[in-house]
């Protein structure tokens, strides 16, 4: 009420002092600030009961007013000129520090955030300006739970947002450790007024007193505070400027902060959880939570997946927009504390249980994390970072052959959550990937026949004739006819050599090898009009589409060329994944439907990769092929076999596999499973994998027609 009273009274001075000048009332609003506190020395006031904030907004509409109505842009008026000679600001931080009256570092917060925000004349470079400012920072998060964080919050937002608009400004707010303070005479550094930051030495003499601020802020209890806190962290990490970034990474705990957190938070999880329900969970960093009703719907513990999907969302946030140096020391830092520490363990453990949620855990991650850096330190987490052939029998790194291995245990549902693990890897935006799990072996094209490799033997299934990849040839290049007799090799058959694009004519040969790689007998989907493999077209073109404008930055050349002697390999072996995913396609017939969905994605995926001698080893039928080399044509041939021979001693196979093709479908109403309808379901996929195939060989084909 006193305060009422004195500001009403305030005001009517102020109707009748009309020749009173914006300086003079600017310097009698200040004297009345500075004199409270000479008159008043014992502080049991709080500042609600002073004039103390009534002065101080007066002060800044003074100061608002004024450069609203200055001449020119960017001139410095009286009343600023005012506060910055006579240090009104430093004046103003020592006050705030002390909180005397009660509530006085509250105003004055205030007054630097909206001072910052509201003039639009640069101040920061000002060292009666930057040094109050850094002053003010350090006072901030001194103390936990501070009926000031509020704020404070705000205030240093203002300051990120300050230097996010202008980098440079970050060194003003680089701090030399107060050993390091001294010039060469050893004597203190000192200055009145500049206008270009301190002299900072390197990174390891330097304090980030902005970021020690935020961290300690982020651990608020209040949701907006800590929120508003790693907005400003994310700013600080994103400047360009090579000090800053430097300094933040050594002098500062802010990688060790976010990678120990994910780490608190990973160990908190749930380990009683199905995999379906961890992949069903969806979570961003901000102020999503999940409340007990939806608790109680969801599954006990789904609120610490959130938590950490949450925060893991934030990290990957920051590591993409972070300046390179945060990004690979804060990928680095996760990788030891939370990959290795901790999700290793658990996935190497022998216990079947927890092997199923440690993977589905995993994979879930997997598909959060998008940023360049940390997808990289988790991509060599899980395959290791060589880069030349594998060779048959290698078990290192330990981590990527116990998941290849598992993909084959006698625990289906091990199986399938491990499936799913490299199904999600293989969309990831990240060429190591590709180049770890498959092309590695292949780009010696050691699979092909050679004049070394061909005597005595006899050609393999599907070696008729040779076509390259599935692209346009340059005009005055030689084709060679699909017809041709894969005895006689021509010299671009040979694995340095570039081969023939395929015509039209050879494309549709192509397609249709795939087409009626089954017998008629044994395809039900005429049945249910979708016979055709043109319902994969739309598909196949938009998923190629997407494939080649995320391969484009990786330099994949568009036709097959020699690659180095390191590639080489004295015998063939197309790696432990392909291995594993041809011996899976070997036994269609007597996996699961489940199984088999999963392992035909992975094929059709890696066949609709842009890439020459990838397409060329998957999608080539007629492809002359060294002794006991498979390809994908060659095993899907063998399990056609298989099934002719199968058909034979099952004189009602085609009624059982319509009737479990309308299962699939849900078109009946019969719900029993027969004897034996996996294989018949096995069927199913395979015939239309097979359409899906024919489909990826023309998309791709098209494509590079229309690029020539």
């Amino acid at each position: 009420m006193f305060s009422k009273i004195t500001n009403l009274i305030q005001q009517a001075v102020d109707t009748f002092s009309t020749n009173v000048t914006p300086q003079e009332e600017f310097v009698y609003h200040w004297k009345c600030v500075t004199g409270y506190f000479v008159d008043n020395k014992d502080g049991r006031k709080r500042i609600e009961e002073t004039a103390i904030g009534g002065h101080v907004d007066r002060m800044l509409e003074i100061l608002q007013h004024e450069e609203t109505e200055a001449v020119e842009v960017g001139t410095t008026g009286p009343c600023l000129e005012y506060l910055l000679q006579h240090r009104i600001l430093d004046t103003l931080c020592t006050l705030g520090r002390t909180d005397q009256p009660p509530g006085m570092k509250q105003v004055v917060l205030a007054f630097f955030t909206r001072l910052l925000s509201r003039l639009r004349h640069p101040l920061l470079p000002h060292i009666n300006v930057y040094r109050a400012v850094q002053r003010l920072v350090k006072a901030c998060g001194e103390v936990k739970a501070a009926p000031t964080e509020k704020e404070e919050i705000e205030f240093l937002c203002t300051v990120c947002a300050k230097i996010k608009s202008d980098p440079y400004l970050v060194n003003f707010f680089l701090e030399n450790s107060p050993n390091r303070r001294r010039d060469e005479k050893g004597e203190a550094i000192k200055g009145d007024a500049v206008t270009s930051p301190p002299k900072t030495g390197n990174s390891a003499s330097l304090q980030f007193g902005l970021v020690d601020a935020l961290i300690t802020l982020a651990q608020s209890e209040d949701a907006w505070v800590a929120v508003k806190a790693c907005e400003g962290l994310m700013l600080c990490a994103s400047l360009p400027e090579p000090t800053a970034a430097a300094c933040l990474v050594e002098r500062t705990d802010f990688c060790q902060f976010l990678a120990h957190r994910l780490v608190t938070l990973y160990s908190a999880l749930p380990i009683s959880v199905t995999p379906s329900l961890i992949e069903g969970v969806e979570a961003k960093w901000g102020f999503d939570t999940v409340g007990e009703k939806e608790e109680e719907q969801g599954f006990v513990g789904r609120r610490r997946v959130v938590a950490f999907l949450s925060w893991l969302d934030y990290v990957d946030r920051v590591a993409e927009a972070a300046n390179p140096t945060v990004a690979i020391a804060l990928s680095r830092q996760v990788a030891q504390e939370l990959f290795q520490s901790q999700i290793e363990p658990a996935l190497l453990q022998t216990a079947e249980a927890g092997i199923i949620v440690a993977t589905a855990y995993l994979t879930r991650f997997l598909r959060t994390v998008c940023s360049e850096a940390l997808l990289r330190e988790l991509t060599y987490f899980m395959l290791g970072n060589e880069r030349t052939p594998e060779s048959v029998g290698e078990k290192e790194p330990v981590l990527r052959y116990r998941l290849l291995e598992r993909c084959n245990h006698l625990s289906e549902e091990v199986c399938l959550v491990t499936l799913r693990l490299f199904d999600t890897l293989l969309q990831k935006e990240e060429e190591h990937i590709f180049h770890s799990m498959v092309l590695r072996n292949l780009l010696g094209r050691n699979y092909l026949k050679t004049a070394d490799n061909q005597e005595g033997q006899a050609p393999s299934v599907g070696q008729g004739s040779a076509a390259g990849p599935v692209e346009a040839l340059p005009e005055g290049e030689s084709q060679t006819s699909p017809t041709a007799d894969s005895s006689d090799l021509a010299p671009h058959l040979l694995p340095d050599a570039v081969p023939p694009s395929p015509t039209r004519a050879e494309v549709h040969k192509i397609v249709n090898s795939f087409l009626y790689l089954l017998p008629e007998e044994a395809k039900s989907s005429y049945e249910t009009a979708d016979s055709s493999y043109d319902m994969y077209l739309k598909d196949a073109h938009k998923q190629y589409a997407g494939l080649e404008a995320m391969c484009k930055g990786w330099g994949w050349p568009t036709r097959v060329k020699q690659y180095p002697e390191e590639f080489k390999q004295q015998t063939f072996f197309e790696g432990s994944f392909l291995r594993m995913l041809f011996n899976k396609l070997d036994g269609m017939l007597d996996q699961s439907h489940a199984v088999n969905l999963l392992v035909t994605g992975l094929a059709a995926r890696l066949a609709l990769i842009p890439h020459p001698v990838l397409h060329e080893f998957l999608l080539d039928p007629f492809l002359p092929i060294a002794p006991g080399v498979h390809t994908l044509f060659t095993k899907l041939t063998k399990v056609s076999n298989d099934l002719r021979s199968h058909m034979k001693c099952e004189p009602d196979f085609c009624q059982k596999l319509l009737l479990a093709r309308k299962q699939l479908l849900g078109i009946t109403y019969n719900i029993q499973r027969f004897e034996e309808q996996s294989r018949y379901e096995a069927v199913i996929v395979l015939e239309e994998f097979c359409k899906e195939l024919s489909a990826i060989a023309f998309v791709k084909h098209h494509a590079a027609i229309i690029k020539s």
